[in-house]
């Protein structure tokens, strides 16, 4: 089975014109339903003549793109190139396209009918800039949705020098829509792997104004490229930089709350196994933690990337579910977010296991996806809601 538009496309029936319109008009992937949960997704192309396009994608066993190895095929008498796969129809993933020129040397670049979403920043270049395939039975984000179509919010930005790490990195601070009072202690969200671009700030903006969460500041922490494996994972010195630095930094300049259960530290992926692992061991610094897919597989002395095999015949336990188990039960509350394609699905579901056993306050999610922005982004919301749900004056929740 072919896309319909393809179809035409390839026996004349339409022209290469009228083809680029269709693509214009409907956006890209095509998708054609093949059954109740699945789907037909054609990728299409318009390289030079003499390039070869690949696919690389955000599902798969892999973190970060995941290469397809079957190459698009030429349209005969049409510039296009087609490749089509059948997938699960509830899937939302990141993707580009991979054009290799005569020398055999490879560029990846977003889908051309595809542009990449207004958020697609990361400081894991693999990530930033890719397109976004969204197939028709995705659980929808409708918070990042409203958050594209704002305002950037304003920032501050500042460096911020640690003694105990021996290096400095930017901090952007965005504060609340609405005017604060002068007795204001807010609320705030510290996001490690930050930048200028994040989604964060809008998506924070869009539920205040709903008025679906109290106020609250967000914290984006700059994490340099060459030091991010050896901060993010479970460092002690980079947990007393966040404690003993970084927090009294913003007390000194912002209205924030000293209280630890208005307090969240967010992260994905390394940022999130170091979210976990420093509220766990400073729960009167931060009484939330953010976890999005979670590297929560780690252990120094594992090989990174141990498969769910092997987790039947390797020790030792990894550093935060041993953590966990090791340490009472802590005064935090726990948001955990994991693709059902990602490798590290059986560590996150292990660590959930653990936490339910020894009593967290915890809110696991399964998305269909993989290790992947595209969800991160929307999902984070859910984690606002969790973290800082707006409250009546009795208590309850509004």
């Amino acid at each position: 089975m072919s896309d319909p538009a393809v179809e035409k496309l390839s026996t004349g029936e339409w022209s290469p014109e009228r083809f680029r319109r269709h693509l214009q008009e409907t956006g890209a992937p095509l998708v054609e339903r093949v059954c109740a949960d699945e789907v037909e997704v054609a990728f299409v192309d318009e390289p030079a003549d003499d390039t070869t396009v690949a696919l690389s994608v955000v599902i798969g066993p892999r973190i970060a793109f995941n290469p397809i190895d079957t190459e698009f095929a030429s349209v005969a008498g049409t510039p296009f190139r087609v490749l089509t796969l059948r997938m699960r129809s509830d899937l939302r993933f990141s993707y580009v396209f991979v054009r290799r020129g005569p020398t055999g040397e490879g560029e990846q670049v977003p889908d051309p009918f595809n542009p990449p979403p207004r958020f697609s920043e990361c400081s894991v270049e693999r990530f930033s800039g890719a397109s976004v395939a969204v197939l028709p039975d995705a659980v929808p984000l409708p918070w990042l949705a409203q958050a594209e179509a704002r305002p950037t919010p304003a920032m501050d930005s500042a460096v911020l020098a640690s003694e105990f790490l021996g290096n400095e990195r930017r901090v952007w601070v965005s504060m609340p829509p609405g005017e604060l009072s002068d007795e204001s202690a807010l609320p705030y969200v510290i996001h490690l792997d930050g930048t200028p671009e994040h989604s964060a700030p809008s998506v924070r903006d869009a539920l205040v104004e709903a008025g679906l969460i109290r106020p609250c500041a967000v914290v984006l922490v700059e994490q340099p490229a060459l030091r991010r494996a050896e901060e993010l994972r479970c460092n002690p010195a980079f947990s007393r930089m966040l404690v003993d630095e970084l927090l009294p930094w913003l007390h000194h300049r912002y209205p924030l709350s000293r209280d630890p259960a208005d307090v969240a530290l967010a992260g994905e992926s390394f940022g999130g196994l170091c979210a976990g692992w420093t509220a766990l061991h400073h729960p009167t610094a931060f009484g939330n933690a953010i976890l999005q897919s979670p590297s929560c597989g780690y252990h120094p002395d594992l090989a990174w990337g141990t498969g769910a095999g092997e987790l039947l015949r390797r020790t030792p336990v990894p550093t935060l579910i041993a953590d966990f188990l090791a340490e009472e039960t802590a005064p935090i509350r726990i948001f955990h977010d994991v693709g059902e394609l990602e490798s590290s699905l059986t560590h996150s579901r292990w660590l959930d296991h653990v936490l339910t056993g020894k009593g967290y306050d915890t809110l696991y999610r399964e998305f269909a996806g993989g290790h992947d922005y595209a969800w991160w982004r929307g999902l984070f919301a859910d984690a606002l809601l969790w973290c800082f749900p707006l409250r009546n004056r009795d208590g309850s929740q509004a």
